[in-house]
C-alpha cells in the first residue's frame, strides 16, 4: 500500500515469473525512486526461440483485428493475446480485494524523479469521480483534450498502459468491454471501454518506458 496526498492506493508491477531478471531490475528501479509494489504474475508470451518450450504459454486468438488494413485478416499475435489476458487476470483479482484504488505498472516503466510531487498534486487537481489517472501515457497530441487543472487534462483517449491509477468502481466495466480479444490493449481499451469511464491523463507524463521511444 502506498499513500500519495489522501488516497491509498495498493500498488502492482506486471511481472512474467519467467523472466526473474527483469522482475529484479524493474523492482530496484521502483525502490530507487520510494515504490514499493507487489509482484503481479503475468501470462509468459514470448516463442521458444526466447524462453524454453515449457514456459510458453501458447496462448493466440482467433479473432482479426482490421481496423488499420480491412481484409487482411490480421491477428495480435501470442504477445498481444497474453496482455489482454493478463489485464483480466489483474482486474478480476482487484475485484476481490478490499482497496478502492489500484496502481498498475508495467514492468517497462521508467519514473521520472520527481514523479511524486506531481503525482500528488494531480490527484488534488483530478476530479475525484476519476476511473483511470494516466501517470503515463503516449500517443496524445492528436486527440480531443480539454485542460482539467494544473497538469490534468481530459484526453480521449491516451495510449499505452505503463503507468495507471485504476478507481475500482471502474473494474466492472473493464471486464465487460474486454472479454473478445481481438486489438492491442491500449487500442481496445479506448474503444471499448473509456467512452463509459472517466479518463483522465497527466501532461506531460511523469513516467516513460524503458527502451522505448514514445511520442507524447
Amino acid at each position: 500500500m502506498i499513500q500519495i496526498g489522501k488516497y491509498k492506493i495498493r500498488a502492482f508491477v506486471m511481472i512474467v515469473p519467467e523472466f526473474p531478471e527483469k522482475t529484479e531490475a524493474i523492482q530496484k528501479h521502483l525502490r530507487s525512486v520510494g515504490i514499493e509494489a507487489e509482484e503481479f504474475p503475468c501470462i509468459c508470451a514470448y516463442d521458444k526461440l526466447v524462453a524454453p518450450a515449457e514456459l510458453v504459454s501458447g496462448l493466440t486468438t482467433l479473432n482479426t483485428y482490421e481496423v488499420d488494413a480491412p481484409g487482411s485478416g490480421y491477428r495480435i499475435g501470442p504477445k498481444g493475446t497474453a496482455l489482454c489476458v493478463s489485464f483480466l487476470m489483474f482486474w478480476t483479482a482487484a475485484m476481490f480485494m478490499a482497496e478502492e484504488y489500484f496502481w498498475f505498472i508495467e514492468w517497462d516503466a521508467l519514473f521520472h524523479p520527481d514523479w511524486r510531487k506531481r503525482t500528488e498534486q494531480a490527484l488534488k487537481d483530478v476530479p475525484p469521480d476519476f476511473d483511470f489517472l494516466f501517470l503515463g501515457s503516449c500517443c496524445t497530441k492528436d486527440k480531443p483534450t480539454k485542460h482539467i487543472k494544473g497538469e490534468v487534462f481530459e484526453v480521449k483517449y491516451p495510449m499505452c498502459n505503463h503507468s495507471q491509477i485504476i478507481a475500482k468502481k471502474a473494474m466492472p466495466t473493464l471486464l465487460r468491454t474486454q472479454r473478445k480479444i481481438y486489438a492491442p490493449a491500449d487500442i481496445s481499451l479506448a474503444v471499448c471501454a473509456f467512452p463509459h469511464l472517466k479518463i483522465y491523463t497527466m501532461l506531460p507524463r511523469c513516467c516513460d518506458q524503458s527502451n522505448t521511444i514514445i511520442p507524447p
